[in-house]
């Protein structure tokens, strides 16, 4: 299979500026074509990294090769990736292993407030993605720093196998460069120093008090507050010998107070772990029900946060509390979970396991009756959630979690996606338009849809519907996905 990164790069020869007509000038920039191509406002930093033409360098970080806006104004770009892709990323910077740096159009209605996208980090191997900053030059910079952040190396679920080789002088890289002139300039002299070489951990709460990268440092963070011994020294070929199951080795190894006595017991007996592998005090949980409760905060849209902020506070017989954020976190994409890294896809495998690692624990610990639940989230700004990447707020929790157990059988995905889709009609038919595209995005891209070959017809819809609710950039981007899809798997 080819590199889609090789459609990435744009002609760097002597001649290209007279291939493309840029070398007129009357011909208009390339930010110029970009925004009348997407009907988006681009931030000045992608005015810059287009106009100046930072992309044509490679970059230093994990994320080396940049689109080209050649590409970019392709009717078919090759690095758009439907369906795991959602329909509303534009990918701009990638990794040789296939992960990318897109941005993510905001909700349609958000627009007015000036909120029009943010730039994420898409992972290739399932579709999760993760806000790593509210620019390009924010998402750079997490580049930069992420191997230096606590628990770095697990930041991939899988790691990847290319790592390219990073400047160790400021200045050595034009990326670089071009990133610490457009940050924030509370924080531009960490850039310029790359203060995150010289150790220590102050640049950390530096970032984080100046609002720069704060929901992916938050879940680096939390990351490493779950981190224990038991976990990287506890393997399958362990738990088959000792005739345990995996699914209750990672529910254990997720939070240490859990494992029963004589589990522990028995690791020690047989020479798997000692007693400080399986410490509890490994972890620190309040710290990470305040990065969490930071995070969601920030990032509503957001499952991981709001599901371990609910785990967190039920632990700590804040039942109520609990129940809010775990509704909250069934609201959010299971795209947004990051259960491998953080260690909560226990809880959505095996013989007991939900879709959702919320749901799983309102199903199991909840006391309260599910027609409660839409009340007690109105009186706790709990449907206030807006985004095109969550669950809409016109839906009840209590209908949605029917349809997540799907007591009648068959495929909770197909249960959910025909649910979706047929309120989207309703909403539709009501003159709702922009909840019909909310619905939409629900039904392919909560928690996936199937057959594969069911997403032609929908993001067809979803051009339609965004067309109809005059959310034009989202209309362009669904159907450039669309035709995207079409080319590559010929429906």
């Amino acid at each position: 299979m080819s590199d889609p990164l090789d459609d990435a790069e744009t002609p760097s020869g002597p001649n290209a500026s007279v291939q493309t007509g840029r070398a007129l000038d009357a011909a208009p920039k390339w930010s110029e074509q970009l925004q009348q191509r997407f009907g988006l406002s681009l931030q000045p930093d992608l005015v810059s990294w287009f106009d100046h033409e930072v992309w044509r360098t490679p970059g230093n970080g994990e994320f080396v090769v940049a689109v080209s806006p050649e590409t970019l104004l392709k009717p078919i770009p090759d690095p758009v990736w439907p369906p795991l892709m959602p329909p509303n990323f534009l990918p701009l910077v990638g990794s040789h292993a296939g992960d990318w740096l897109c941005l993510r159009l905001a909700d349609g209605e958000n627009s007015a407030s000036g909120v029009t996208y943010d730039l994420c980090h898409w992972y290739h191997g399932g579709g999760d993605w993760l806000p790593w900053g509210s620019s390009l030059a924010e998402a750079l910079l997490f580049d930069q720093i992420l191997p230096f952040l606590p628990a770095s190396d697990q930041r991939h679920a899988i790691p990847s196998p290319m790592d390219s080789g990073r400047p160790t002088q400021p200045g050595a890289n034009a990326w670089q460069d071009w990133m610490t002139r457009w940050l924030p300039d509370s924080v531009r002299l960490i850039a310029e120093e790359q203060s995150w070489r010289l150790g220590g951990t102050d640049w950390i709460d530096r970032l984080v008090d100046a609002g720069v990268c704060n929901v992916a440092i938050a879940c680096q963070l939390v990351i490493d507050a779950l981190s224990n011994e038991l976990n990287r020294r506890l393997m399958p070929a362990d738990a088959n010998r000792m005739g345990i199951a995996w699914n209750d080795i990672m529910r254990w190894g997720f939070d240490l107070r859990s494992l029963p006595a004589d589990i522990a017991n028995r690791l020690r007996d047989e020479g798997v772990a000692q007693a400080e592998a399986m410490d509890p005090a490994q972890q620190d949980w309040q710290r990470i029900e305040d990065l969490c409760e930071r995070a969601h905060a920030l990032a509503p849209e957001l499952a991981w946060a709001a599901e371990l902020l609910g785990y967190c506070r039920l632990q700590r017989g804040d039942s109520v509390g609990a129940t809010v954020a775990f509704l909250k976190s069934m609201r959010c994409s299971v795209f947004t979970d990051q259960s491998v890294r953080l260690r909560t896809h226990w809880a959505t495998s095996g013989s007991d396991g939900m879709a959702k690692f919320g749901a799983y624990w309102l199903c199991r610990e909840n006391n309260s009756q599910p027609e409660s639940w839409d009340h007690l989230l109105c009186e706790n700004g709990g449907n206030l959630l807006a985004v095109a990447n969550a669950v809409p707020a016109s839906i009840s929790m209590a209908e949605y979690l029917d349809c997540l157990q799907n007591r009648d059988g068959g495929s909770v995905r197909s249960r959910l996606t025909t649910f979706f889709l047929d309120r989207a009609g309703q909403c539709a038919g009501n003159g709702a338009n922009a909840e019909a595209v909310r619905c939409l995005y629900a039904a392919g891209w909560d928690l996936g849809t199937e057959p594969m070959t069911l997403y032609a017809d929908l993001l067809g819809r979803l051009v339609d519907a965004t067309q109809a609710a005059g959310w034009t950039s989202h209309e362009i981007l669904a159907r450039m996905h669309r035709d995207c899809f079409r080319k590559r798997y010929g429906i």
